[in-house]
């Protein structure tokens, strides 16, 4: 090869460009970002728009259908998800894969702009977002104070605190949940409004009238302009009290005569506490090109300098610092790689028994990392969770090319002592380097599909995939360039007799015995066909009962007891029953930190309210410091949760997912139901959760519509309405201004405004009475009650109203107490088939499930196209359709190994176990490549008949072979023990690994030489 005569002969000139890449990839390394997930970007966009006050049906009717009806004629739509609750609207556009997430943007922006015109008036406007897992809290922290009250606090967090917080570079916002915001409340006295015969559109009217501040003009005096400008603001309460709201012959109605002005807070919506204290939270959010350790060191960094600024008695406590997070989870898996780097050099020092050799394969191991680094800071790549898991798959095989010939120059050196060392050096790479070339690229052809097939597989694999082809691109250059140079420096004296090492001389004898054992292993070859066959149908028939999931969780301590009270249920009955799960929890050493949201449920990068909802997010010490799992202490903890006593109310004790994956958040098993008719929608419902119940293995069954939420019907006579001039929009207005609220004017207090808020105090509307016996203004000005002209009558209605593909769906989602998640929705189909489904209806999976049946055919999908695509690399580089054939024949047997441990180790099969089945494959292409093309060779130039050459070359590349696969699981192996933090993502994919590498040892000996032998005429020579 020119390129190896070229780095054999001018070795100066190879060891400068070495040296300037090695300098590049060391400026890469240094430069690289570091994450815990690579940048992906979900062809998915989010919409939510906000109306106070409004419930549900009202949503669903006036926002979601207009928006919906025009967002489905979007281009590359996949499908629509929303859900309407009181006061907010949320809608997810999913987009297919491969789409152009700014274009998608673009068009639900154009798609929202033309339903404008038929949305309320009176709503927010949208707030539209593109989904993005790097948009998620790299920090939260936890702010508490023994001075100062929950109004104080969240003003201090909202108004000092979160202005220096957005100053650091990389913040991109943050989000404030807990505390009380302050707000000016006008308390009216509706007996007032009646004695004074006032309505609540002149008050409204007045306050904004009276706070005014602005600019007249310009006035020019002299050479001089003046700008004129009205300061009519409020500047104190009394301000407000003094208000003149109306004239009545002498005398005059000021607003204190018809309501009280506080200096108050708004509704306590949403409570929060951090280890039994109340608690302000803030999460800050980066911007999406930046580096999470970067934003949340400096963030750390900034709030250390502002402590000394701090108000007397504040405390300030870390709930998740995702810096320190990803720190921990990047340290194992870089602490499986530098171990698995270990175990390959033992390896290579066994198997060659020099100190030069391993020094070549030394110099060759840490040189293809490093230039691997340059490469990925090119690629605008980062160290996250699954690059580092491409470096660690990579380890295993990154030498194999060396070690292949390395291999061979030693084995010429001891056939042609007398010739150059140059010459040897070249001559043996040449030999090899047809094999090497062809094993690489059918290795490269195995992981082409991923960029191909579609699917968010794929995207989440796609960096791992990319570093695994970089590297091993590198390691190619490398063997067939700087390894022969370094073997043709270190090798330049050879020692006349060497000493072989125990264990050259156990090999040796265990070679003599391979091939004695070959021999009568091919005279046989039926039968050991027979016995591989066997173990294949085995290994087929146990991979139904291997069970599947997508992704592993992460044992990271992160646990959720989610609580649900009954529909109408308050914030503050929400609380207490969190106090309970935290005094029953209070006494427990395995956990660090307790957060407790009442009144909220968290979507993404916000916080909803939802006053009969709460959770308590634990934080359990470090993996090393606790003797159970995250899932063993969640199978104790819903023990513990089942006794406290909370009658009515739901308490679901789960895993918390991995975040920024999409679709993660889900329960285990989620069945979605899909129809028109609300109540029939429940009732189905209703059976499939009692169905779940009574299956068996199923927790936290939950379903999520709830038709029971109590409300108010305030059904307008619209003929006595007219007869007074109402309308039944001026009823709904004052409705909603006198129970939630009006702000018509801001109040300023130094550079802050605060809302100034008009309504009826919460104490006097307490009954149905109270709402009927509200004041309304007829158009004669006269008073009225809303009795007489309407009637309230008590009435339910649903919490939530879930939509796909603008068609109602109802969702019953439960955990799973044991076993696999394909089993239990395999269960699960079984009973739903059961189950009288009227016309029109429909059961589908969706959460994690849906993510497991997706993850399988893009599995399907990659597998098929990697061996097709080595299949015609192979074809193309040996111009014969038979070695291909041989070769990937043996690749099923060799996947049973897969199987196997997967299933003795008790792992399902998941989405990174795919990565250790290539491996596999590339590990038999690779054995057989190197033992079939010897083959050949041997028959060609000796003339041995085709059972003396696969003998003799299954003899001759025993030790190439054995080497190359046992470095792989070498690799896999620290992986696969997880002995650190961050492993468990990845562990399957190694366990894996290394059971189909071990079958594939045993292929590799002894299935491919009979196929071989049984697939090749017999001529020449007869058996020895």
């Amino acid at each position: 090869m020119r390129i190896t005569r070229y780095s054999v002969g001018r070795r100066l000139a190879t060891s400068a460009i070495v040296l300037a890449l090695v300098v590049l990839g060391l400026y890469g390394l240094w430069r690289l970002p570091v994450d815990f997930l690579p940048d992906i970007t979900y062809p998915l966009v989010k919409v939510q728009i906000k109306w106070l006050g409004a419930t549900p049906d009202e949503i669903d009717k006036d926002v979601a259908d207009p928006v919906e009806r025009l967002m489905a004629t979007v281009d590359n739509l996949d499908y629509l998800e929303s859900s309407a609750r009181e006061g907010i609207y949320a809608l997810d556009v999913h987009f297919e894969y491969g789409t152009d997430v700014d274009a998608a943007f673009q068009d639900v922006l154009a798609a929202l702009a033309r339903a404008e015109q038929d949305l309320p008036e009176d709503i927010d406007p949208p707030f539209v977002f593109k989904a993005d897992p790097s948009q998620l809290p790299v920090m939260q922290v936890a702010i508490s104070s023994e001075r100062l009250g929950p109004v104080q606090l969240r003003e201090w967090a909202q108004n000092w605190l979160q202005d220096r917080i957005l100053a650091v570079k990389g913040v991109a916002g943050t989000e404030i949940v807990g505390g009380l915001e302050r707000e000016i409340r006008i308390l009216l006295d509706p007996p007032a409004l009646d004695k004074h015969n006032l309505s609540m559109d002149m008050v409204l009217s007045r306050l904004s009238q009276e706070n005014v501040e602005q600019t007249g003009g310009r006035v020019t005096v002299g050479r001089t302009e003046v700008i004129a400008r009205t300061t009519g603001e409020f500047t104190s309460l009394e301000d407000i009290r003094s208000v003149l709201i109306a004239r009545q012959g002498q005398s005059k109605v000021y607003l204190r005569d018809i309501a009280e002005v506080t200096d108050s807070h708004e509704d306590a919506r949403v409570i929060t506490r951090f280890n039994g204290e109340d608690c302000v939270k803030i999460s800050v959010l980066k911007e999406a090109e930046a580096n999470t350790v970067e934003v949340a060191d400096a963030v750390a960094a900034k709030l250390g300098e502002l402590k000394a600024f701090f108000p007397e008695g504040l405390r300030l406590d870390y709930m998740e610092n995702q810096a320190e997070y990803v720190r921990q989870s990047l340290a194992g898996v870089r602490n499986a790689a530098l171990g698995a780097a270990a175990l390959l050099v033992v390896v290579v020092y066994l198997f060659l028994g020099s100190v030069r050799q391993v020094l070549v394969m030394a110099v060759a191991l840490p040189l293809t990392m490093v230039l691997n680094f340059g490469l990925m800071k090119v690629a605008g790549f980062s160290l996250n969770i699954f690059s580092l898991g491409g470096l660690v798959v990579a380890i295993g095989v990154v030498l194999d090319n060396s070690i292949v010939v390395l291999e061979n120059i030693t084995r010429f050196r001891h056939e042609h002592p007398d010739r150059d060392v140059t010459d040897q050096a070249v001559a043996a790479t040449d030999e090899v380097g047809p094999a090497v070339i062809a094993a690489t690229l059918s290795f490269l052809a195995l992981f082409v599909p991923f960029l191909i097939v579609p699917g968010l597989t794929s995207l989440l694999f796609r960096e791992l995939i990319l570093v695994v082809a970089g590297i091993v691109v590198i390691s190619l250059t490398v063997a067939v360039t700087v390894t022969p140079m370094l073997a043709a420096t270190l090798f330049r004296r050879r020692r006349q007799t060497r000493t072989a090492t125990p264990f050259e001389r156990l090999f040796a004898r265990a070679t003599d015995a391979y091939g004695w054992t070959l021999s009568r292993v091919l005279r046989a070859r039926w039968v050991v066909m027979l016995l591989f066959m066997a173990a294949l149908g085995a290994g087929f028939m146990l991979l139904g009962r291997l069970g599947g999931e997508f992704l592993p969780l992460m044992d990271d301590g992160r646990v959720m007891v989610k609580v649900k009270l009954p529909a109408g249920g308050s914030v503050h009955e929400t609380d207490q029953a969190l106090r309970k799960l935290e005094q029953e929890l209070a006494d427990d050493p395995l956990i660090a930190s307790v957060f407790s949201l009442a009144g909220g449920q968290v979507k993404g990068l916000y916080t909803y309210e939802v006053a009969n909802e709460g959770e308590l997010d634990l934080q359990l010490v470090p993996k090393a410091e606790r003797n159970v799992s995250t899932a063993e202490y969640v199978a104790r903890l819903r023990q513990i949760v089942g006794k406290v006593p909370l009658p009515g109310i739901k308490a679901m004790a789960r895993q918390m997912p991995v975040k920024g994956i999409h679709g993660m958040g889900a329960s285990d098993i989620v069945v979605e139901i899909r129809g028109q008719d609300t109540e029939t929608l429940s009732d189905l419902a209703g059976r499939a959760a009692h169905a779940m119940q009574e299956a068996g293995g199923f927790a936290n069954v939950n379903i999520s519509m709830d038709l029971s939420r109590p409300e108010y019907h305030v059904h307008v006579d619209r003929a006595k309405a007219a007869e007074l001039g109402v309308s039944v929009a001026d009823v709904a207005s004052a409705l909603r201004t006198l129970i939630t609220g009006t702000v018509p004017t801001r109040y300023r207090d130094g550079s802050e405004y605060y809302d100034v808020r008009l309504i009826v105090p919460e104490a006097k509307i307490t009954s149905r009475q109270d709402v009927e016996n509200l004041s309304l203004t007829c158009a004669q000005g006269e008073t009225l009650r809303v009795r007489d002209i309407a009637s309230v009558r008590p009435a339910v209605g649903p919490v939530e109203i879930i939509r796909q593909d603008q068609v109602k769906q109802v969702t019953v989602e439960a955990d799973m107490t044991d076993g696999d998640l394909a089993g239990a929705v395999a269960g699960l189909r079984g009973v739903l088939a059961g189950m009288e489904v009227p016309a029109g209806y429909e059961f589908t999976f969706g959460g994690r499930a849906e993510m497991m049946s997706d993850m399988r055919d893009t599995v399907l999908a990659v597998f098929a196209f990697a061996l097709f695509f080595s299949f015609i690399i192979l074809t193309v580089q040996f111009n014969s359709v038979k070695l291909p054939a041989l070769i990937l024949g043996s690749v099923p047997v060799c996947l049973t190994g897969v199987v196997y441990l997967l299933y003795a180790t008790g792992f399902p099969f998941g989405a990174t176990v795919i990565i250790g089945v290539l491996v596999v494959v590339a590990a038999g292409v690779n054995d057989g490549v190197l033992l079939l093309t010897f083959a050949g060779d041997l028959r060609v130039r000796e003339g041995l008949s085709p059972f003396d050459a696969v003998v003799d070359a299954a003899k001759i590349r025993l030790r190439p072979r054995l080497m190359t696969t046992l470095t792989t699981m070498m690799g896999f192996l620290p992986l696969a023990l997880n002995l650190g933090e961050g492993g468990d993502m990845l562990q399957p994919m190694a366990v894996g690994a290394i059971g189909g590498l071990i079958m594939e040892i045993a292929v590799a000996l002894f299935l491919m030489p009979c196929l071989y032998l049984l697939f090749t005429r017999q001529h020449a020579a007869s058996p020895r």
